[in-house]
């Protein structure tokens, strides 16, 4: 009997270094990035079921048409890849803020990308299903592999991945969406200064130290994310002097924030005295490998 509904953790990712650059002529930015996925603790559940005809739901919902989630997105582009109707009913379960910096509508795409190359038969790692996950944003290939990675051109080019660091952290979203579109208009009206090349950090990562790691923690988008919601300036300012936090950053353009910690208890520590904050959400959570191409996934067949 052939498998009707999988469902699949939709893991976030934070930014461990992110030097954004100059405009390029197709309107997007240089972008040199070391993307890291998150454990499930800080996850969205992907369920896909065969059905009469594409459909998405949010749950909690969300306030965008279903025709332009982007989960909806790549399951058409996938139809069109595989020459097959995509009749299929998503529901998404969100626990990933919503422009957050943690990249929930990407993993979502990922996931529903994999699920349904799962029930169709497809290679989910194929160059056509890498390209069409370009093509959706930036981060939706690094979210098919996960792991720990550098990326490079506009976010979206696989430079190189690496063993994942033994990392404990925290995530804080203080209440407070940041489109990334509004914090990329504001970066271009700062005056950024010039940004450290991304060698530091590869060394640090590839000591395996976290101390060493948090030391390297690098966003150029910080200040922007920052101007636009003054809460985000409040949330890392919370992280970074919070007991044993080595680091702290803005994750991708915001609005979420999370720091490197010493030891597991101590991100737990941070996550409930964060937790207490009106409007504010934490988690504990960990540096994580692999993605949904090689697992985190539950199969219900009927």
């Amino acid at each position: 009997m052939s498998a009707e509904r999988i469902s699949l953790l939709a893991p976030a990712k934070v930014n461990l270094f992110l030097a954004v650059g100059d405009r390029r002529p197709d309107g997007y930015h240089d972008v040199v990035t070391v993307l890291q996925k998150l454990d499930a603790r800080v996850a969205d559940t992907v369920t896909i079921e065969r059905a009469d005809e594409l459909s998405v739901v949010c749950e909690p919902a969300i306030d965008i048409p279903a025709e332009q989630n982007l989960a909806f997105r790549a399951l058409l582009g996938l139809g069109a890849l595989a020459g097959r109707e995509p009749r299929f009913s998503v529901t998404l379960r969100k626990r990933v803020p919503a422009a957050g910096g943690l990249g929930g509508a990407s993993t979502d795409a990922a996931a529903a990308l994999v699920g349904a190359c799962r029930l169709w038969g497809l290679d989910a790692a194929s160059p056509e299903v890498t390209a069409l996950a370009a093509s959706l944003g930036a981060d939706v290939p690094f979210f098919i592999s996960g792991g720990t990675a550098l990326y490079a051109g506009r976010g979206d080019t696989l430079v190189r991945r690496m063993d994942t660091p033994p990392l404990d952290l925290v995530i804080v979203n203080p209440g407070v969406p940041v489109p990334t579109p509004a914090a990329y208009a504001m970066f271009d009206r700062l005056l950024c200064p010039a940004v450290p090349t991304v060698d530091r950090m590869l060394g640090a990562l590839a000591s395996r130290d976290p101390r060493t790691i948090a030391a390297a923690l690098f966003n150029n988008l910080a200040e922007a994310a920052c101007d636009l919601a003054p809460e985000v300036a409040e949330a890392l300012a919370f992280v970074t002097q919070s007991e044993g936090v080595l680091g702290a950053l803005v994750s991708g353009s915001g609005s979420s924030v999370f720091g490197i910690c010493e030891d597991a208890e101590a991100a737990e520590a941070v996550a409930r005295a964060a937790n207490t904050r009106p409007a504010w959400r934490a988690s504990a959570t960990a540096a994580s490998p692999g993605g949904s191409v090689g697992g985190d996934s539950r199969f219900v067949s009927r």
